[in-house]
This record gives C-alpha cells, sequence and structure tokens, in this order.
C-alpha cells in the first residue's frame, strides 16, 4: 500500500471517528431535555448546527430567537470554541450587534474535550436570555462585552433595556415563519397551526399517548407552532 493511501486512510478513520464523538454530543442533548431549545446538526455538516430557543421566561420572553453553532474542525480534540451565532437582531451585552455572535469566553474559557459539551453549552445560551443580568456580571471580570452600548444600557438604564429586549422579542415571533435561508432540509422550521393535520397529534401530545407509528404530518418533523400563541408543540 502506498504511502497516500495510508494517510487517506488515516484520514478517513479520523473523519469516522470525529462523526461518532459529535453522534455521542447529539444524544447527550438528547437526554438532558434542555426545555425550550432545540438543535440538530446540518445534513451536509456535522460541524454547522442549526438551532432555535423559546425563551420562557425573563426580559426576553416569548421570544424565538434562531442561531446557528459552528464547531471547530477537530472538534472536540482541541481548546479551540465553538462558534455561536444568532440570525436574529438582539440587543444583548454579550451578543455582537453587527455580527450576531455570542462571547461565550467567560463559561468556557477553552474547550476541556470530555468535560465540556454542547449540551452545557446550549443551557449556557439559555441563562443569558433568563438571567443577563448574572451573565453580565460574569463576564465583567473579562474581556469586554460584545455589545457595550447594551451592557451600559443594562447596567445605567434597566427600563429602557427591558424595553429594547421585549422589541426584540415582539420582532422575533414575526418572522418565525421565513423562509429558510438555506436549502439543507435539517433547517427547522415552522408551520402554522393547521387544526385538520396537526389537530389530531396534539391531542395525542397533551393526552400522552403514542403517536401512532405512521402519522399523516408533514415530511420535516413533528414540530408546529400555534398561531398567535408561538409555543412549539413536539414529542421530546
Amino acid at each position: 500500500m502506498t504511502l497516500d493511501a495510508h494517510k487517506g486512510e488515516d484520514k478517513l478513520l479520523t473523519t469516522i471517528q470525529q462523526e461518532y464523538k459529535i453522534l455521542a454530543e447529539y444524544k447527550m442533548i438528547e437526554s438532558e431535555k434542555i426545555g425550550g431549545v432545540y438543535v440538530i446538526p446540518s445534513y451536509g455538516n456535522s460541524l454547522l448546527w442549526f438551532g432555535v430557543i423559546f425563551v420562557r421566561q425573563g426580559f426576553y420572553i416569548d421570544a424565538v430567537f434562531r442561531f446557528t453553532i459552528l464547531l471547530p474542525d477537530k472538534f472536540p480534540d482541541d481548546k479551540t470554541l465553538p462558534t455561536v451565532i444568532f440570525q436574529n437582531e438582539i440587543i444583548h451585552p454579550l451578543i455582537c450587534p453587527y455580527t450576531g455572535s455570542l462571547d461565550i469566553s467567560c463559561a468556557f474559557p477553552y474547550w476541556r474535550t470530555g468535560e465540556d459539551h454542547i449540551w452545557q453549552l446550549l443551557k449556557y445560551i439559555q441563562a443569558i436570555f433568563i438571567d443577563p443580568i448574572e451573565c453580565t456580571r460574569l463576564a465583567a471580570s473579562g474581556a469586554k462585552y460584545n455589545n457595550a452600548e447594551a451592557a451600559e444600557l443594562l447596567s445605567q438604564n434597566r427600563a429602557e433595556f427591558i424595553a429594547r429586549a421585549k422589541d426584540c422579542a415582539s420582532s422575533s415571533k414575526d418572522r418565525i415563519y421565513d423562509e429558510p435561508p438555506t436549502e439543507d432540509p435539517h433547517y427547522i422550521v415552522f408551520e402554522k397551526f393547521d387544526t385538520d393535520i396537526h389537530g389530531p397529534i396534539k391531542e395525542r401530545i397533551c393526552s400522552g399517548k403514542d403517536l401512532p407509528e405512521s402519522p399523516t404530518v408533514p415530511s420535516n418533523g413533528l414540530s408546529w407552532v400555534k398561531e398567535g400563541e408561538f409555543k412549539p408543540l413536539s414529542v421530546e
């Protein structure tokens, strides 16, 4: 066997091992059952994850924020941090107003293989909206804020910050049914609630009954948002 062939086999083995590690990360998320946060790796690239968070309490209550997670090329075997980017315009001390990138360095100074996991990152994403004051306090001892204006507003004019956070939440709901920016079949989409199609499934979910083996539902999964409520109806 040639040297190039050996290199090719080694690269393939490395890729397969990485795919298994990423799959293991996804299975951990399923077992954690993080309420209101949904993620899935891209169909074509396991290092790119699509996500959406339904904020259930705090200044941003009822917001529906979309985000992507980009894992480093050698994830999880080096110290490089994942990149989290929000698609919505969000006023928050830790979110850059220009790029939508989230500063996670105060929670994860570097990535510790075997100790840090994506489900913990999702918990952090949840925390920055539930309690931005505490997250901002923790970040104050570290690097500069991603949005210094938002940090100052939160500190000096709490009422104005809350009003603008509510505006972000309201705007996010207006965009929940936007056309996907990608043709990736794993991109998370929502359909307006249709009583004829989704009603029977909703009843089964609410009653705790098992779903039929072949339900008559759209092919993109058991997930809808009831119009006017913006609460996901899904099987967790």
